[in-house]
């Protein structure tokens, strides 16, 4: 088995995401060469999907792969929304309105080096209304949040959203001193906990909220990722799991639930999540089809390795990593052993 504090180091960069939904997600493929490339520009087209009727406002927010909010903006179908002075990294990008429909992926802003404005473009559809399955759910105790605890969450998110993160905490504070069962505010504190590092205090707020409100997802979610991070790999996997009972097409819950059957060794269960990611979200920054071809080089299977590196080059050719994996390739093909550094951990 992996050592402990590896484990720790792997996984400890679960950050927050949304309503303080975490991330996995490493630090490397989530902000790639930043320092010596220019800033960049992505263009959002809001596309109608074919079941859409009327006119209807959706928000788009762009968030770093750690899940930290960068921007957000609003539009129609039609509209294009700009988001400029980035830096170059892999972002999520996510769309949401509508009677709580919402859909996130991840996207790639990585120019190549020697690019000087790089621009992107990137065509939104509208999520379908079946997206998520569990939407429609609104427990007693979210029905029940007073407007002045509310104020105090908006409060809090805009502050996130210009980096305050001391503001941030004393409002998701307020929030909850004015209703102690605001699971939103107490998702929030715990992904804020999270981020410190502070994984027992995580663990106590998100174990919190899934008692409050067993159907809300963001709290299972959340509560298997800080679990991971303090390497409760079974605990972490009942979370997980019921994190993907709820939304079973979420990305996240299953990249966590991959991430736990790998640091178990139960690679079969792994690959089965693993691919399941690279279906719903290609350009994770969580690099599943690096977790697939240690995997298969652990099975004595380099081809099927080779195939997943090359798929991963594909969708991230700029990536900091991308040299050594061409290199990885190329002693592949020459009947080289894979260097098995580049691979033992695939979110370094």
């Amino acid at each position: 088995m992996v050592s402990g504090a590896e484990r720790c180091r792997v996984l400890a960069a679960l950050l927050g995401f949304g309503l303080g939904v975490l991330a996995a997600t490493p630090g490397a493929d989530g902000a790639a060469g930043a320092d010596s490339r220019a800033p960049v520009e992505l263009r959002c087209k809001i596309v109608r999907s074919p079941a859409d009727r009327g006119y209807k406002l959706w928000k788009l927010e762009l968030k770093r792969s750690s899940g930290e909010p960068v921007r957000q903006a609003v539009g129609a179908a039609g509209d294009t929304v700009p988001f400029r002075n980035l830096e170059p990294a892999i972002y999520i990008l996510c769309i949401g309105g509508d009677k709580g429909r919402s859909r996130c992926e991840s996207i790639d802003l990585v120019p190549p080096p020697e690019e000087r404005a790089p621009r992107f473009a990137k065509n939104v559809e509208t999520p379908p209304a079946a997206v998520n399955g569990d939407a429609h759910w609104i427990g007693a105790a979210r029905l029940a949040v007073p407007s002045s605890a509310r104020r105090e969450m908006v409060k809090a998110e805009a502050a996130l959203l210009r980096g305050d993160n001391t503001a941030a905490l004393q409002h998701l504070e307020r929030a909850v001193a004015i209703y102690p069962n605001y699971a939103d505010a107490l998702n929030n504190l715990g992904t804020h906990y999270h981020r410190k590092g502070d994984y027992g205090r995580s663990i106590e707020y998100f174990g919190r909220v899934t008692r409050i409100d067993p159907k809300f997802f963001p709290g299972w979610v959340n509560l298997g990722g800080s679990l991971l991070a303090l390497g409760r790999l079974q605990d972490a996997r009942e979370a997980n799991l019921k994190a993907a009972e709820l939304r079973p097409n979420d990305p996240l819950a299953n990249t966590q639930l991959g991430i736990n059957y790998f640091y178990l060794r139960q690679y079969g269960d792994a690959k089965t999540y693993f691919r399941k990611v690279v279906d719903l979200d290609p350009a994770s920054a969580n690099s599943p089809q690096l977790f697939l071809a240690h995997i298969a080089m652990a099975e004595r299977s380099p081809r099927e390795a080779e195939e997943y590196i090359r798929s991963y080059l594909e969708l991230h050719p700029h990536s900091p990593r991308a040299p050594n994996l061409r290199r990885t390739l190329e002693s592949l093909a020459s009947g080289g052993l894979l260097n098995p550094r580049e691979l033992a951990n695939p979110q370094r």
